[in-house]
């Protein structure tokens, strides 16, 4: 009776969801007149093989008539992987047949392997399999046998033709993650430093195979500071030293098991994709990337799947563990040339830039984009819609921003650039952390490049950044070198806009009259300049509610009118609105003060303007307060707070302070239930 099962090993970490699924697998054993098979995928150093045997050890005992065990060798890269013949040779001679009396081909070792086993209760781990049909020749033809078969590949095949059941392997978790370390450190050596214990998880990324190479180094020396593997670990580019141990078990030896399967194409890909910085990457990305068509890459990415380099996630996104980033970047430093990883990045930026151009067209069009020379139409992306526009944005925007960094950090032209164009969206969904931050990264490339036009543009979005975090006097600050370096640069239409939004700055500081001066000025440099006003309306606006705080309400609803009219831009036309409202709320007229306010709640949410739809709502709370609506005032301030939390602005406390005096004036003396 064959007994071939390899040893467990000593420090295993309970997969009990993974061994459920199994036990399941097994009470079915017998009960039909099927084989039943699970196959058992995930990426190199996960864990499947020690998963497997574990489990087998526990229920050997079901199987009186034994176990099979064979490495198939699917990714080894020191031998070929095993033909099916050769691992059937290896079953019957196991089973009792004599090796001179094993059959010469592949199909009459299979057929004699089936009729030995027909009727036995035998469990059979097929383990390291490179592809489905490798497998196929191994599988019983009677029911009894349990089949588990671990791959660093989907075998499909199996699942599609032979109902396996599939269990995906993944990496650890933190818990799972400290337990392993503490199998083999003891758990007082974890707590005499947390943090450091903190650090070497993130590190490994949950792989337990780094996690155990770490474990193995810190055991061998009990002195040894777990700080300095930590900060070993810290450098992605000393991370994958930290954990090579060198010869067939090292991290990068795992690893190239796999990489070595793939095809020419996908080998190039895996390599192109270490070189962003951002977590994850769309297919349109990959793409541009690759310099492949959709089609191709979608094919190419599927192989990487697949072969658990990269793990597919929500649509057409797909995201790397950190350490199969680490070892891509390596091998692309390694195996291509300077030129060709800067034109790789160069196509995604690229694609980054003219997508995002793009969209501002689409949410915006009134916005006065530079004419930029380099604009390829071939590579135009076009959006049907102001949603799809926002669902690109959304999930894109975190790579866009890495993009920025990355380009500015390598001195590549496109950098400053997309930080401007990604203003827009930015605003648009409130993120003005994200906008400060980006609009400072294109303005040091704007400076280091001596692009002085893209300087200008930068130094306006990092004054708004500012003044949409209340911070004025940063705001001012950027707004005068800004507006300074427009009129050394001799572009009078922005000299002119300059003027409108340093009058936005003013009324909140409550200085009425000179933001009034100022959108003058705006409005008489706009009537001398030529082309397209920059932001139209703004101006009007500034100086109908400077007019409306200083008494002068037949002059100031002349100019708030008129700049609802003319503002054709989606957030300039918000901005007329708030303030056509407040001009109506200063003057007493709460009717049409509600009126405008719920108008322009309905257009900040159509255009996805959360920040403007939040301070729209806290408006018309307001407005409904002061005419004694007292449940309505709560239902928008509630729906501002909403917003406000949700986007981390600190208006959200001012809010707050307003429901909370809501609250005490309707439960105080002479309230009624």
């Amino acid at each position: 009776m064959p007994r071939q099962l390899p040893a467990t090993v000593r420090h295993f970490i309970n997969r009990t969801v993974e061994q459920d699924a199994l036990t399941t697998l097994l009470k079915g054993a017998g009960n039909d007149h099927t084989v039943l098979v699970s196959t058992i995928d995930g990426l190199a150093g996960v864990g499947k093989s020690t998963l497997v045997v574990q489990w087998a050890h526990q229920v050997r005992e079901q199987f009186p008539d034994g176990e099979l065990y064979v490495n198939l060798r699917g990714f080894d890269p020191a031998a070929e992987p095993m033909s099916p013949a050769e691992a059937l040779a290896g079953f019957l001679t196991a089973l009792g047949v004599a090796p001179e009396a094993v059959p010469a081909t592949e199909e009459a070792r299979a057929a004699q392997f089936r009729t030995l086993v027909h009727g036995r209760r035998l469990l059979l781990v097929l383990d390291n399999a490179r592809d489905a049909d490798q497998v196929l020749p191994l599988l019983p033809g009677s029911p009894g046998c349990l089949v588990i078969v671990t791959s660093r590949q989907r075998l499909d095949g199996l699942v599609a033709h032979h109902g396996a059941q599939r269990l995906a392997l993944t990496t650890l978790t933190r818990d799972e993650g400290r337990q392993l370390l503490a199998r083999y450190l003891g758990s007082e050596r974890l707590a005499e430093a947390p943090e450091d214990v903190e650090a070497l998880l993130e590190h490994c990324a949950g792989l337990p195979l780094a996690l155990t190479l770490v474990a193995v180094q810190a055991a061998a020396e009990p002195d040894l500071p777990l700080e300095d593997l930590a900060a070993e670990l810290r450098d992605e580019r000393e991370r994958l030293d930290a954990l090579d141990v060198g010869g067939r078990t090292g991290i990068r030896a795992v690893f190239s098991w796999s990489y070595r399967t793939l095809s020419s194409d996908a080998a190039r890909l895996f390599r192109f994709l270490g070189l962003p910085n951002s977590p994850d990457i769309s297919l349109r990305a990959a793409a541009a990337l690759a310099g492949i068509d959709q089609r191709r890459v979608r094919r190419v990415l599927a192989e990487l799947c697949r072969a658990h380099l990269l793990t597919r996630r929500g649509g057409d996104r797909y995201i790397f563990h950190d350490l199969l980033r680490a070892y891509a970047r390596e091998r692309t430093h390694n195996d291509d040339t300077d030129q060709d990883r800067t034109a790789a990045l160069q196509r995604l930026l690229d694609y980054y830039f003219y997508a995002t151009y793009a969209a501002n067209q689409r949410l915006s069009p009134a916005r006065v984009l530079p004419d930029l020379d380099y604009i390829d139409k071939q590579l135009w992306r076009d959006f049907a819609t102001n949603d799809e526009a926002l669902a690109w944005w959304d999930a894109e925007h975190t790579s866009v921003l890495a993009a920025i960094r990355q380009a500015v950090a390598l001195r590549m032209g496109r950098g400053p650039w997309l930080a401007y164009v990604a203003t827009y969206p930015l605003k648009l969904r409130g993120l003005i952390d994200e906008l400060r931050s980006s609009s400072s990264d294109g303005l040091a490339g704007a400076k280091e490049m001596g692009d002085r036009a893209a300087q200008a543009r930068l130094l306006v979005d990092l004054s708004t950044a500012h003044y949409l975090r209340g911070e004025l006097d940063a705001s001012i600050h950027y707004h005068q070198s800004a507006a300074d370096l427009f009129t050394e640069l001799n572009e009078p239409r922005w000299a002119a806009k300059m003027h409108g939004s340093l009058g936005e700055i003013l009324l909140d500081l409550g200085r009425y009259a000179d933001a009034a001066t100022s959108a003058r000025e705006a409005l008489r440099m706009q009537d001398r300049s030529c082309g397209p006003i920059i932001d139209a309306g703004e101006a009007d606006t500034v100086l109908g509610i400077a007019l409306a705080h200083l008494g002068d309400f037949t002059t100031a609803f002349t100019h708030l009118h008129r700049a609802v009219d003319i503002s054709h831009g989606p957030m300039t036309h918000g901005y007329a609105l708030t303030n056509l409202g407040m001009a109506y709320l200063l003057k007493g007229d709460l009717d049409n003060a509600v009126r405008i306010y719920r108008r322009e709640v309905e257009h900040r949410r159509a255009i996805g303007h959360r920040l403007g739809e939040a301070t729209s709502l806290s408006k018309l709370g307001e407005a409904l307060h002061a005419g004694n609506a007292t449940e309505d005032a709560r239902e928008a301030w509630m729906a501002a707070l909403g917003i406000l939390d949700e986007l981390g602005h600190p208006d959200a406390e001012a809010v707050r302070t307003q429901l909370d005096s809501l609250d005490a004036s309707t439960s105080g003396p002479g309230s009624t239930d």
